[in-house]
């Protein structure tokens, strides 16, 4: 299942110096908050990176697999309830194997993940 329109919605898309920045809503009707935690949710750790999955395909054009995780680092949690909108930024480096991708889940000085690894098109 694509997290995209279920978890999260792109409400904006722009590139700054070679990094695609994605402002995203979340949104909170999600059935995932229901049970990740009953009236206090939290976003889960393994959809922030399946969301940076994502937008990295968007970027690419390709459909994509996580082959390597290299460095991920989910520095504060994430709330629909208190943090509505915030960036995925995604910087893509192509190599022999695939595509090295770096990515951060912040607003504006609070980041919430941090992202290094290697994806190959399925």
């Amino acid at each position: 299942m694509w997290l995209k329109e279920h978890y999260y919605k792109v409400l904006t898309r722009r590139v700054s110096d070679g990094c695609t920045v994605f402002r995203i809503v979340f949104l909170s009707d999600c059935e995932v908050y229901r049970g990740h935690f009953p009236g206090h949710p939290v976003c889960p750790g393994a959809f922030n990176i399946q969301m940076v999955k994502e937008c990295t395909m968007e970027v690419s054009g390709k459909a994509l697999h996580i082959r390597t995780i290299k460095l991920c680092r989910l520095t504060a949690v994430v709330s629909p309830c208190t943090c509505t909108e915030l960036d995925v930024a995604v910087r893509l480096s192509p190599v022999e194997d695939g595509l090295e991708v770096r990515a951060r889940v912040a607003d504006g000085e609070q980041v919430y993940m941090e992202y290094k690894g290697l994806m190959t098109v399925v």
